[in-house]
């Protein structure tokens, strides 16, 4: 297994769909591919934690007037996506491994129209709160890279996260646009993406768990 890691690792550097950051490196947002003149005038959707990138690649096929571009840390699950969108023909969803911690180094004020938190990790832990994608810090980084009433989507099958998000954002002085504690329930199709199903969102429903969603503005 850590060999095959370190292939994708060594094979993700090359790939032109991706942009491999480096701790420290110096560089302007605006100079990053998904700014390039290529892709003016189209609407850029975030998604963080994007691990193999399941939802990108499915909403850039489904969307090809958008642009996509996933994020994540861990190379060998980027090199998954990548290389199956290379596959695919989708030149409208790109890659940035990077911590989500330092995506405002990347994108410019204003200039993203969506962001999707794909069952993130809850932090269960006390200690842990302040890491969890819908704590206030993260909301003020959306805050900022968002449109004017651009949307944050939630999908989780963690209900602590689920209330933990709809309290944050309420406190934040964000509002909540949507909401569902059972998306693949009666009357709920098409809402968050319920039609997209990841491996792990089907290992969640194969243990009896609902997925919830919610959609709000900052």
């Amino acid at each position: 297994m850590a060999k095959n890691k370190l292939h994708k690792y060594e094979r993700v550097k090359h790939l032109p769909n991706v942009t491999f950051s480096v701790f420290g490196e110096p560089g302007l947002s605006c100079t990053y591919p998904w700014y390039q003149e290529r892709y003016k005038g189209m609407e850029r959707i975030l998604e963080l934690g994007c691990g193999k990138g399941e939802y990108s690649l499915a909403f850039a096929a489904a969307n090809p007037l958008k642009l996509y571009v996933g994020i994540d840390y861990k190379s060998h699950r980027i090199c998954v996506g990548a290389e199956k969108a290379l596959e695919q023909g989708l030149e409208n969803v790109l890659f940035l491994r990077a911590r989500i911690e330092r995506i405002k180094e990347f994108f410019l004020e204003q200039s993203i129209h969506d962001i999707w938190l794909t069952f993130p990790d809850p932090h269960l832990k006390n200690r842990e709160i302040k890491s969890r994608l819908s704590a206030a810090p993260f909301l003020d980084v959306y805050a900022h890279l968002l449109v004017p009433k651009g949307i944050v989507h939630l999908k989780t099958d963690n209900d602590l996260l689920y209330k933990y998000t709809w309290d944050s954002v309420k406190k934040w002085g964000g509002h909540v646009v949507a909401a569902s504690d059972n998306i693949h329930g009666i009357d709920c199709s098409g809402i968050g993406g319920s039609d997209i199903v990841s491996t792990f969102e089907n290992t969640a429903l194969s243990k009896g768990l609902t997925i919830k969603y919610m959609a709000f503005t900052l």
